[in-house]
């Protein structure tokens, strides 16, 4: 377990000293109380050049300076410290809480150490009287240290577990959220829409590809299906070839059209794309089909129509000169003869309006078609 990010001073919110982990640590206190029989005993962590105290037994102030507390010096020196008299220590004897209120002259602790050897703290016990603790006292207190940091590193670990699961709720939250616009989308979609395998097997479909299985086969859909059930026979070959094609990496297009009997001609459009995890890995093809009758048809509308009006063009070009070019002559040859023609001229005229008459006809005719297609 760890703790090495642990920070125990006041305000920096890594370690919340709720009710709860004082209520742990306090009969930890009144143990080394109990066992060393001195009447203060606290647990203190350091924090820059201050000492926190956060449980004791005892009246001891809030805080004390890092530089003269004894918590200090064991966190420095790493090891348990015990000083049967203050006064005679030179380090101690002139401390203010040795020479002043309230006079402490026994001092004993072990530092809280984390696992990578870092010293936060220390649990001490102090008396107003020289004294001594035996083999067995001292190893009790080391004993409750190691109990100390147990506590705070489950705390940690706690509270970083609690992090995690709020960020995967909240990660989930997102995800959920996502997926739903995701199903939305890929349920409002008006096209054919099948989430493949990598075995060809049916992953998931939207509401327009299940109603049209339906529909065609008379039969419901189901997750786990082969897709190339529901294909028309001569369509299977190449969809089997693109649906490779997608699942190596490559996008495949293919256009054509099928004749259902209820339904009637449709064309259509596939597309067969390759489906991606978040780690990028291909887990399938996205096979999308696009319904573009009502288009097909509008195009060979336009193609007919077109058609109609280059034969219109033809007939301008070619069946019109025939007839007003024998018109322009006998119109000529009437003016030579002062207007006076012979009744064969006049039946000539009468044949070439009749010729131009049935050619101008053809062409309306052509004309109404060519309206009637759009």
């Amino acid at each position: 377990m760890i703790i090495e990010d642990l920070r125990l001073q006041e305000g920096q919110g890594i370690i919340d000293f709720t009710p709860e982990i004082n209520k742990e640590l306090q009969p930890i206190v009144e143990q080394a109380f109990a066992i060393t029989g001195m009447p203060y005993a606290f647990i203190a962590f350091s924090g820059g050049d201050v000492v926190y105290l956060r449980i004791k037994y005892g009246p001891i102030e809030k805080s004390i300076s890092g530089h003269l507390s004894f918590c200090v010096h064991i966190t420095l020196h790493n090891g348990a410290l015990t000083i049967n008299d203050t006064l005679l220590d030179e380090r101690f004897a002139g401390s203010t809480m040795v020479c002043g209120d309230p006079g402490i002259r026994f001092f004993a602790g072990v530092p809280l150490i984390t696992p990578k050897g870092e010293g936060i703290g220390a649990l001490c016990v102090m008396g107003l009287k020289p004294g001594f603790l035996n083999s067995h006292q001292q190893m009790a207190l080391e004993l409750l240290g190691n109990q100390v940091v147990k506590v705070l590193e489950f705390k940690v670990i706690t509270k970083m577990l609690e992090k995690k699961q709020n960020e995967l709720m909240e990660q989930k939250k997102i995800n959920d959220e996502a997926n739903i616009r995701l199903r939305s989308f890929f349920e409002s979609s008006t096209n054919f829409q099948v989430l493949l395998g990598k075995h060809g097997e049916i992953i998931d479909f939207n509401r327009t590809a299940y109603n049209f299985i339906r529909m065609v086969h008379k039969v419901k859909p189901l997750r786990g299906d082969q897709l190339v059930k529901y294909l028309e026979p001569a369509f299977v070959s190449t969809f089997i070839r693109l649906y490779n094609q997608a699942l190596d990496g490559q996008r495949a297009f293919v256009e054509g059209s099928t004749d259902y009997e209820e339904l009637g001609l449709i064309w259509w459009e596939a597309t067969f794309e390759t489906a991606r995890n978040h780690q990028d890995d291909i887990i399938g093809v996205s096979y999308l089909i696009r319904n573009v009758t009502e288009r097909k048809i509008k195009e060979q509308k336009i193609i007919a129509q077109n058609a109609s009006l280059l034969k219109i063009a033809h007939i301008q070009a070619h069946e019109f000169r025939a007839p007003l070019t024998s018109i322009m002559g006998l119109m000529g040859l009437i003016k030579e003869h002062d207007y006076k023609a012979p009744k064969e001229y006049l039946q000539l005229l009468e044949q070439a309006v009749q010729s131009l008459d049935i050619t101008i006809r053809h062409i309306v005719g052509n004309i109404d078609d060519a309206v009637n297609l759009q």
